[in-house]
This record gives structure tokens, C-alpha cells and sequence, in this order.
């Protein structure tokens, strides 16, 4: 079971990453971008289409990269299939592995590999034939191709009614075996119910029913993992905001500062930037061209977010110390073990039910907009602010 989810997860990040990826691949022949792409004839290299429709009607002496809201092929692709869209149907000959991943994925055709596919629902028609072995990660998986090795299914509801030439493992809440269906190996499945097994259904192997009980334990080591993981997420957010007091303690302090000065303009620049930034990464990655900087729009981001998150930290913690501390509160020391405090104060509160969220949400927005705000001051009239601080 672990193993066909990792199998999915990596069907779905290879081919979020395959954009990037992709990118330095591109050089001798730049790759198709438009709404509507029909291709007939013969592609005598690798073949990449971007669009609303890529209709793929062409021999392809090379690996196949498509994605858009609809992908169909239905020729011959001498090496790989890589494909992300809303709907795709997998025609033809895939001489080598098919990674799909899609709304809805169909595959009428034969591979002549592997096949790795994830998506809402995965039909494999009878008259489809995958060489080597078969990973399916999705909502609703309906089999009934045939499988030269093994097979390994997730899904909701997972209908089996092919042939596969070696083992089956699958984990799903229903799971039917048709009367059609021929498994040469084993068969073990997890689910909460018994499968609904055909008798005229061929298994050769041993059939193996892994009842919920087999995943309590990994939910207990799970939940240990989580326990150990926010604790390592606490010492590491602490040692980065401590760094950030110790490294550039003017910008910490004048910074978390203008929360107190302006938190109206804090809160709405904030939630300015929290909105405004990420549509403008996606734009910039609408082209093959601007997908670098669209990450690296991401990356600067989520460090700013989280740069907002301590500066909201260090200016309650300011605050507590001027309260207690008095004459003490802007010692070095003081600070730190406050910050330390407010730290573990804002991240208790999100375990808050629904008021946790607001919290941490408003601190985050409250930090990012007085940074822009202290940085575009700073910007503007930066012997202003020396005089000020």
C-alpha cells in the first residue's frame, strides 16, 4: 500500500516538475504553444504541445511531452508519453512508458513499458495492452486491458476485469473482480469490506484481505511522526528568527516596529501582496520562458510569508518585555528569550479551532505588510529613517 502511494505521488510531481524540467530540453526545437494543436504526418524528433486541445495524429520518432485541457493520441510514439491535462486518451503505440496524469485518463492502446497514471478516473480498455507493469493512483480505476507484470491500484472504487501477468496489490474502499478478470499471481488487497469476487474470475495466486487494521499502526507511528515533526518545525522556525534578530537586528526592530505605528496600513498592504503575489507568479509562468521566474516569484514568497510570520512574533514579544522588563526590554537577551515566547504563544493558538487560523493568518499579513512598508520607506528616504530609529 505504501509503495502505490508513493508510485502516485511521484506520477504527480514528475509531471508538476516536468515543466521546468523540460525547459533546457527545448533548444533545438522550441515547443508547440497555442489553444487548439492538431498534429498529422510523421514528427521526425521529440514532439512538446501545450494548449486547449493537442490532438496528437502523428508518428512520433521520440518521446511525446503534451499538456492542456484535452490531449488525445492515436499513433505510434517511439519513446516516452508524458502527459497532463483535464481529459487524456492514450491511442496507438507507446513503444516506452506512459506518466499520465488527468481529470480523466484513458488508454485504448498499446505501451510497452510501464504505465504510471493518476487521475480523478483510469480506464484501461480491454482492448488496451501494457507490456511491463502498471501504477494507478486515482478516484475511480476500471481495468480490464492486459498487464504483462504487476499491477498496483488506489482508488475509491477499484474494478478489475483483465489480465495481468503477475501480482495485484490494491487498496480501495469497493473492490469488484468481474467475472472476465485473469490473474496470474496473487492478490491482496486493503480495504474496510470484503471484495466482491466473480467465481468464474481466474486467480491463480493466494488471495489476501488486509483489514483496517493493518494501517492502525501506521497511524500511530504517524502521529508520532507529526508530534516529533512540529517540534522540529518550532526549534527550526526559533533558530531562523533568532538568526534574523542577531543578523540584521535594525531591520528586525524598525520592521516589527510599524505594526505598532501603522497595523491599519500593515493589515492592508499585507493582504495586498498575500493576493496579489501568487496571480502574478502564475502569469509569469503562462509561457515555457517564465516558468524560472514564476518559481522563483513562489520561493521569495514563501520567504517573505515567513519572515512576515516572525516579525509579528518579535513585536509581541517587544511588547510583553517592555511590560515586564521595563528599563531591561531592549536588551539583546531580553529580546530573544521574548521572541522565543511570543513564538510559542502564536503557534499554540493555532491549535485554536478556527480562531488559531485568524490569528496566524492576521500575524503573517501584519508582518508582511510592515516589512514592504519599513522596506519602501527605507527606499524612499532612508536618512529619515536613520534620524527615526
Amino acid at each position: 500500500m505504501i509503495s502505490t502511494r508513493r508510485g502516485a505521488r511521484t506520477v504527480v510531481l514528475g509531471l508538476l516538475a516536468l515543466s521546468v524540467v523540460t525547459g533546457r530540453a527545448l533548444a533545438a526545437e522550441g515547443p508547440e504553444v497555442a489553444e487548439t494543436i492538431v498534429k498529422s504526418g510523421r514528427i521526425a524528433s521529440d514532439l512538446y504541445a501545450f494548449g486547449g486541445s493537442v490532438e496528437v495524429g502523428a508518428d512520433v520518432n521520440g518521446d511525446l511531452i503534451a499538456g492542456g485541457g484535452r490531449v488525445a493520441v492515436s499513433h505510434r510514439v517511439q519513446g516516452d508519453l508524458i502527459v497532463g491535462a483535464g481529459s487524456v486518451t492514450v491511442g496507438g503505440l507507446i513503444e516506452k512508458s506512459v506518466r499520465a496524469a488527468g481529470g480523466a485518463v484513458t488508454i485504448t492502446g498499446r505501451v510497452g513499458r510501464n504505465a504510471n497514471v493518476a487521475g480523478g478516473t483510469i480506464t484501461i480498455t480491454p482492448e488496451a495492452v501494457i507490456g511491463g507493469s502498471a501504477q494507478l493512483a486515482g478516484g475511480e480505476l476500471r481495468i480490464a486491458g492486459s498487464i504483462g507484470r504487476k499491477l498496483r491500484a488506489a482508488g475509491a472504487v477499484v474494478v478489475l476485469a483483465g489480465e495481468v501477468a503477475g501480482d495485484v496489490e490494491v487498496v480501495g474502499q469497493e473492490i469488484e473482480v468481474l467475472p472476465t478478470a485473469r490473474i496470474k499471481g496473487k492478490l491482496t488487497y486493503w480495504s474496510p469490506r470484503e471484495a466482491r469476487l466473480d467465481p468464474r474470475a481466474v486467480i491463480s495466486g493466494r488471495v489476501t484481505h488486509n483489514l483496517p487494521e493493518l494501517p492502525s499502526r501506521i497511524a500511530r507511528t504517524g502521529t508520532a511522526l507529526v508530534t516529533v515533526s512540529r517540534a522540529l518545525f518550532m526549534a527550526g522556525l526559533t533558530v531562523i528568527a533568532i538568526a534574523l534578530f542577531l543578523i540584521f537586528p535594525r531591520f528586525t526592530v524598525l520592521a516589527s516596529r510599524t505594526i505598532g505605528s501603522n497595523p491599519v496600513k500593515s493589515l492592508g498592504m499585507g493582504l495586498l501582496l498575500f493576493a496579489a503575489i501568487p496571480v502574478l507568479a502564475i502569469l509569469s509562468m503562462i509561457t515555457i520562458l517564465g516558468i524560472p521566474l514564476g518559481i522563483i516569484i513562489f520561493v521569495c514568497y514563501s520567504v517573505a510569508l515567513l519572515v512576515g510570520f516572525v516579525l509579528a512574533a518579535f513585536y509581541l514579544g517587544d511588547v510583553g518585555a517592555q511590560a515586564f522588563m521595563g528599563k531591561d526590554a531592549t536588551k539583546q537577551l531580553v529580546r530573544v528569550a521574548f521572541l522565543i515566547v511570543a513564538l510559542g504563544v502564536l503557534l499554540l493558538a493555532r491549535q485554536i479551532p478556527f480562531i488559531g487560523a485568524v490569528v496566524i493568518v492576521v500575524a503573517v499579513l501584519l508582518g508582511l505588510g510592515a516589512m514592504s512598508l519599513h522596506v519602501w520607506r527605507h527606499w524612499a528616504d532612508p536618512e529619515r529613517l536613520d534620524r527615526t530609529g
